[in-house]
Formats: structure tokens, C-alpha cells, sequence
């Protein structure tokens, strides 16, 4: 894994089942998790059926979010 590996995103609509989204989210961290944090609100906001969404790279979960980050410091 390298700083050159974009992100993807996996998208959990309902419990136990989840599929990747169209597009990666480019190799920057910040900007990455400021996508997934965009694409879950956005679900919300428009009644779509989301439970959590799940930032990844090279097939490895980074984090997950919910509403928060899974990893978040303080959590």
C-alpha cells in the first residue's frame, strides 16, 4: 500500500450488505474521509437506506463511519 493508492469507498444500505461505490476518492486521506462524511449525509438527507460507510484501501477497511468515525480519537 502506497500514498499513490487511492481510497474507495464500500457503502452498507442495509445490515449485512454492502457495495462499492462508482468512483475512488482520491489518495489524500482528509479529502477522502470529507467525501465518505459527504456521501453518508447526503443518504440521510435524502431518505437513501445507509447504515455505514467504510473508507478503504487495497481491499483493507480503513475506518468506518456512521454518523462518527469508528477510529475517532475519544471515542
Amino acid at each position: 500500500m502506497t500514498a499513490t493508492t487511492p481510497f474507495v469507498l464500500s457503502i452498507e444500505d442495509v445490515p449485512g450488505h454492502s457495495y462499492m461505490h462508482g468512483f475512488h476518492l482520491g489518495t489524500d486521506e482528509r479529502v477522502a474521509r470529507q467525501i465518505a462524511e459527504g456521501i453518508y449525509h447526503g443518504r440521510v438527507k435524502y431518505g437513501l437506506p445507509v447504515v455505514t460507510v467504510a473508507l478503504m484501501r487495497s481491499g483493507k477497511m480503513i475506518d468506518c463511519y456512521g454518523g462518527r468515525w469508528f477510529n475517532a480519537v475519544g471515542a
